[in-house]
């Protein structure tokens, strides 16, 4: 008799995961909406009519789709479909509901129930993490069965970037991690190579692939998370872009913070060095966004946060800020923000704010290379949220030469205050050096790019 249904590898790896949330995904082929339906009879045999499970499309035509699939795995082994229910009923006495759920409003619908498995196909055409995290709070069960909830996606699509946050953002596929809540979290990148079966019964799937426009292929094909359509920097490589923490001698290279200033939205403190061939690194960064919560300031005051970056500075021998020139507008009697940094000890910068050359500049230091076939803006590996924010920003509908400024822009703003600071500029940029001072036209200088920062 011939098999029913047998994992691939990935799909295995993903199947025997234990982790309450699991985004199964990456890349186009890779078994996903099957991984889903075999995924929910894991607790089947064990928990029988305790088992109660729910899975969702966000479109009708969608959700048909899916249930077709479903049929010919389950009603084989003996699982009855419900149409008026749209609910399949299995001979243990579990059962899984298959349901569309078209925006943040329909989720609260399922205020009250309780499941044992929760599903999401697709979950990239969500563009919030809303319906996600309140289904979170329907998995509970009475009589101890344990709870899962699992999801697919591919890279891009409204969703994107809050998926990447959540699960691809500093984190190693197929390693699960346990949150501060307690609650573990995974993520199983499979690629079409990992489908040996539908590569078999269609080889000419993966060349069709490979014949996308760039940013579709590394997304769908490759399953890079880093890229999608209409993306500002789509030349961001984390492969090219992030490295390992290398020295930062004083003698080569000169060290300055750059700083975005927010409160209710978060303030990005970045930790910038450049040497005398014009490569910039950005070796820290302290963002001030509330944990979980992406655009959202921790609300600390001016002052307190001078005083903990003045700490860290001290120690790495900077002294001097470039920030947005609006801190130093002053809104009552006080002192200003910059006053309160300075007060700290800082040598504050206003910064050059021009969006349009910002943007320029900053393009072009990620796509120069130097000697060394290395990009000119080096990233560390720990500025995460830098890492995190930068390749999901996209153009503004109404100005396409800048970012869109509703999205969450503090770091990119940040390094646009680096990139464009005298810091960034050195006479391998047609620059001179007169009377110990650079020669930048409309601004001026002092220091020298080689000499001890500290």
């Amino acid at each position: 008799m011939k098999e029913l249904w047998s994992p691939q590898k990935r799909q295995a790896q993903a199947l025997m995961n234990n982790a309450f949330e699991v985004l199964y995904g990456g890349a186009a082929g890779g078994g996903k909406s099957d991984f889903l339906l075999v995924d929910f009879l894991s607790g089947a045999n064990d928990w029988r009519d305790s088992w109660k499970g729910i899975l969702f499309r966000r479109t009708y035509p969608e959700l048909e789709s899916l249930t077709d699939r479903a049929k010919q795995l389950f009603l084989p082994i003996g699982a009855i479909w419900k149409v008026a229910e749209r609910t399949f009923h299995f001979p243990t006495l579990s059962r899984l509901q298959m349901r569309m759920l078209e925006s943040d409003e329909d989720v609260t619908k399922y205020q009250g129930q309780a499941y044992t498995w929760i599903g999401f196909d697709e979950l990239g055409n969500y563009p919030t993490d809303f319906c996600w995290r309140y289904m979170m709070s329907r998995a509970r069960s009475a009589e101890g069965a344990p709870c899962y909830i699992r999801g697919t996606a591919n890279p891009g699509g409204v969703g994107h970037a809050w998926i990447k946050a959540r699960f691809i953002d500093g984190r190693e596929p197929g390693k699960i991690y346990r949150e501060k809540d307690g609650l573990t979290r995974c993520f199983i990148k499979a690629l079409i190579q990992d489908n040996r079966k539908l590569l078999d019964n269609d080889p000419d799937y993966l060349k069709r692939l490979e014949m996308l426009p760039t940013h579709l292929r590394r997304a769908l094909l490759e399953g890079d998370w880093d890229v999608f359509a209409g993306q500002v920097f789509d030349e961001f490589r984390r492969e090219k872009h992030v490295v390992k923490p290398f020295p930062l001698p004083p003698g080569s290279w000169k060290r300055f913070y750059a700083l975005d200033w927010g409160f209710a939205k978060p303030f990005s403190l970045g930790k910038w060095a450049v040497n005398s061939e014009g490569r910039m690194v950005r070796y820290g960064e302290w963002y001030g966004c509330a944990l979980h919560e992406p655009d959202t300031g921790i609300r600390m005051g001016a002052g307190e946060a001078a005083e903990k970056a003045w700490g860290d500075a001290i120690a790495e021998g900077v002294t001097e800020c470039v920030a947005d020139p609006a801190i130093w507008n002053k809104t009552d009697d006080g002192p200003s923000i910059a006053e309160k940094w300075e007060a700290a000890g800082f040598k504050m910068i206003p910064a050059n704010n021009d969006r349009v050359n910002g943007l320029v500049q900053f393009h072009q230091l990620m796509k120069t290379e130097g000697e060394d076939g290395k990009p000119m803006l080096l990233i560390f590996d720990h500025c995460t949220d830098f890492i995190r924010t930068i390749p999901v920003l996209v153009p503004n509908p109404q100005r396409p030469e800048d970012v869109d400024t509703k999205l969450e822009d503090h770091i990119y703003d940040e390094s646009r205050y680096a990139c464009m600071s005298k810091f960034a500029h050195h006479p391998a940029d047609a620059l001179r050096k007169q009377n110990g001072s650079w020669n930048l036209g409309k601004r001026s200088a002092t220091w020298d790019p080689l000499e001890d920062s500290a």
